[in-house]
């Protein structure tokens, strides 16, 4: 077997790193048990599937340059706060620098075959694109969406400064901070808030109903433009938003629509087709 159990292992607990960081902006021991028992359960059916794939003969003609592992590796590391709990992350998840960057370069080969594999399909044309459109123009009426940024202080026990009670105490100040000085939340998030977005000053981007954590949702929604959210507590911390400005809902233009159109039925085709290789692999296994 091209991966055998230790791999495995090591692929599951990168693959858990990854969902984690995907849809919380989190490491995985940063989690509440029921959002990490679910995310456990996501990582095993992604390493599953990257097993199946990686004993392919398909997988066998892919090429990963030592760049293309080093690239992600560096941008994983850099979703962490500092050095000492991005180390602290991969001794809590059993991994190494070495496993590490051979986990994503499992991946970058399971990406690279599953793409190559999936490209015989359909392509979505003009005419169908338009012919969708017609047909379900109510679905094209754009949500409102508010343009936001964030500050997140987050909550965890495993670190002193990170305690319950500390946490509410500098988000506090924080907000102190912003009370009469609106203009200086960006530099606050470049400076202290503990998302991945303060890289780029706590800009979150434009958002609709549904995207953010319900409780981040609800004051979002009901924030005027230019003004600072009170303390808001979410599964991974406390949050202080910025609503920078709001687009009404409205219909969208055809040629946006279109575009949108073409690119998800074209994502959904390849996505069937993924999933067929897949399971004709899934089967060769079992033969």
């Amino acid at each position: 077997m091209l991966v055998e159990a230790g791999k495995n292992k090591v692929n599951l607990q990168y693959q858990l790193i990854k969902l984690a960081w995907t849809h919380y902006q989190s490491s995985p021991e940063a989690l509440n048990s029921d959002v990490l028992s679910q995310l456990q359960k996501q990582a095993k059916v992604a390493q599953k599937i990257m097993t199946v794939v990686l004993e392919s003969d398909a997988a066998k003609k892919e090429q990963v340059k030592d760049q293309e592992v080093q690239f992600l590796y560096q941008e994983l590391k850099s979703q962490f706060d500092s050095i000492e709990s991005f180390e602290f992350s991969l001794t809590e998840q059993a991994l190494t620098e070495d496993s590490l960057k051979k986990a994503i370069y499992h991946d970058l080969v399971c990406e690279k075959t599953l793409k190559a594999q999936s490209q015989d399909y359909k392509k979505v044309t003009e005419q169908e694109a338009l012919d969708y459109y017609q047909k379900n123009k109510d679905r094209f009426i754009q949500p409102e969406r508010r343009k936001v940024s964030h500050i997140l202080v987050t909550i965890n026990d495993e670190y002193a400064e990170n305690e319950r009670d500390k946490a509410l105490a500098k988000i506090q100040k924080l907000r102190s901070s912003l009370k009469h000085n609106i203009h200086e939340f960006a530099n606050l998030a470049l400076q202290h808030s503990e998302c991945p977005t303060s890289l780029n000053k706590g800009f979150i981007g434009n958002v609709s109903r549904g995207q953010l954590y319900p409780a981040l949702d609800t004051v979002l929604f009901n924030m005027q433009p230019a003004r600072i959210s009170s303390i808001v507590e979410s599964e991974i911390g406390f949050h202080l938003l910025l609503c920078h400005e709001i687009s009404e809902a409205g219909e969208m233009e055809a040629q946006a629509a279109l575009k949108e159109i073409t690119e998800q039925l074209n994502q959904f085709r390849q996505k069937k087709a993924e999933k067929k290789w897949i399971t004709q692999q899934l089967a060769l296994t079992v033969a």
